[in-house]
């Protein structure tokens, strides 16, 4: 190495590079608040909606007490529409990205966990839904909404 100069970067890390300065842009973040944010303002009207049929999803899971799944369905889509509006607005953005983050890890191990057990249930996600078995295709939609929800509570660059 000569004296006063940086060692050559790698392909891989010039990659790596670019893909975290793309993450911490600030309009990959603001994109990411708004899709998260529609998300959640769709799932939680629609389960505002019909609080009784959400209710009973929540029960299809068998991951709550059952004394708790009324409070649940009566409280998490108002939470949803809140961190919705916050998202979308742009007040307090990072810290509803975070709630967003925490909400959707917490329904994708819900999800695992009626995959594992084979269990055809609706989801419970945008409303009222027929049931059906809980499949990789929804696993993999949970996954990309909390990779979104993760990348929206970033701090921009």
């Amino acid at each position: 190495m000569v004296r006063g100069r940086l060692p050559r970067r790698t392909g891989d890390e010039a990659l790596m590079d670019g893909v975290k300065r793309l993450l911490q842009s600030y309009w990959t973040i603001r994109v990411c608040q708004i899709l998260t944010g529609v998300i959640f303002a769709w799932a939680g009207l629609a389960k505002i909606g019909d609080l009784p049929a959400f209710a009973s999803q929540i029960h299809g899971y068998g991951l709550v007490p059952v004394f708790s799944e009324n409070v649940l369905a009566m409280t998490l889509p108002w939470i949803e529409v809140i961190v919705a509006l916050a998202l979308l607005l742009g007040v307090r953005a990072r810290a509803a990205a975070v709630v967003a983050s925490a909400l959707m890890v917490v329904f994708t191990v819900a999800v695992v966990i009626a995959f594992a057990q084979g269990k055809e249930i609706s989801c419970g996600c945008f409303g009222g839904q027929e049931p059906k078995k809980i499949d990789a295709l929804k696993l993999l939609e949970n996954f990309g909404m909390t990779a979104g929800a993760l990348i929206a509570s970033l701090r921009p660059r």
